[in-house]
């Protein structure tokens, strides 16, 4: 493989402490059963307001540049470690920590959670052990990934025997702005079915073109060296773009009539070409100010670039935790998300910078 490249590793840090203020959010909003614990009073329109905002430009692209980044590497690794070695490592880092969580972080996260008066055996029993409660939480990207690699295995080798790794020039702006246009619309499609809030083992169908389409361009990126090859005007006109298209959804809110999780209806699909178009605007704009300014690495880099896939892992315990600490206060909820954010991303790493030293477990994550 090429010489490192710190800077999408510094990325996937970012992505990571996003993904723990994305959920530390959650309790303050209205968005019901989409994350364990829920802290809405009253009086809340604006912080509640502020949230979603902020929940919904996450959602439109931090777990596809997640895909984005692992399509990146995937060629790579498969290249140096050759099929069955690559399965095997794929099923160790990143099928045991799918069972970890399930069978032991998830089970105590909602059992912190329950308001049910039972001691967590009784409870593992009744809920875990008896498979009426299994929760993927945030690992459903650890399951998806799993299948996509594993499906990006079968066709490399059965189909694609010879894949070329010709350097090609980065797409046109009009060729990205095409294909963003294609996912809102198959996005919308798909949303006529399957609207967001339909989860099926934890994955949320709605979402599964985006994260395939940017896995899949994650994968001719690295194919084709496209990231050496970005031309600054490109990423400029879709910096624009997304400083133009952000603010049109909220507005939409207040024109239009209809549910944004999908049927037939102008706001859905203004909702789905919202984030196609945004999600190809910040993916463009992080790549280069990291390349600009985070493409060199240190101690307190490496750190967190070691430890974030654990943090990954168990931050819901530790989020959890201190909502539920400040669930009986009066603070205001924008207080709240910050604090939750802040503490909770310092704890989440101080902890993994200690799991990722324990022998054995160091050779997983």
């Amino acid at each position: 493989m090429k010489n490192r490249i710190y800077y999408l590793d510094h990325i996937r840090v970012f992505l990571t402490i996003l993904v723990l203020f994305h959920h530390a959010a959650l309790p303050y909003t209205p968005l019901e059963g989409v994350w364990y614990v829920s802290d809405m009073g009253h009086e809340q329109a604006i912080s509640s307001y502020i949230l979603t905002f902020f929940i919904a430009i996450n959602q439109a692209f931090f777990m596809g540049f997640f895909f984005f980044l692992a399509g990146y590497f995937t060629p790579f690794s498969l290249d140096r470690k050759k099929p069955r070695l690559f399965i095997k490592d794929r099923l160790i880092r990143l099928g045991i920590p799918i069972l970890v969580y399930l069978f032991i972080l998830s089970p105590i996260v909602q059992f912190m959670a329950s308001t049910e008066k039972l001691n967590f055996w009784t409870f593992y029993k009744a809920k875990i052990l008896s498979l009426q409660s299994i929760e993927t939480g945030p690992i459903w990207f650890v399951e998806v990934l799993l299948i996509f690699t594993l499906i990006y295995v079968f066709l490399r080798f059965i189909w694609i025997k010879h894949p070329s790794n010709e350097e090609q020039a980065f797409p046109s702006s009009k060729k990205l702005l095409f294909t963003a246009i294609l996912l809102g619309i198959f996005t919308f499609t798909i949303r006529l079915v399957y609207p967001i809030g339909f989860w099926v083992w934890g994955i949320q169908i709605a979402y599964l073109p985006s994260y395939l389409l940017l896995f899949y361009i994650g994968i001719i990126a690295g194919r084709k060296n496209w990231l050496e090859t970005i031309p600054k005007k490109t990423t400029k006109q879709w910096i624009w773009c997304f400083a133009i298209v952000a603010p049109l959804f909220p507005l939409s809110l207040l024109f239009f009539q209809g549910n944004t999780n999908g049927g037939f209806n102008l706001q859905a699909f203004s909702y789905a070409m919202w984030e196609s178009l945004i999600a190809f605007g910040i993916c463009l704009g992080l790549l280069a100010l990291f390349r600009k300014y985070a493409n060199e690495t240190g101690a307190l880099w490496s750190n967190l670039s070691r430890t974030a896939f654990t943090v990954y892992i168990i931050h819901p315990i530790i989020l959890v935790g201190y909502a539920l600490l400040l669930k009986s206060t009066s603070l205001q909820p924008l207080f709240k998300f910050f604090t939750v954010g802040f503490i909770g991303t310092v704890t989440c790493f101080l902890l993994a910078s200690i799991i990722v030293k324990i022998p054995y477990v160091n050779k997983v994550i």
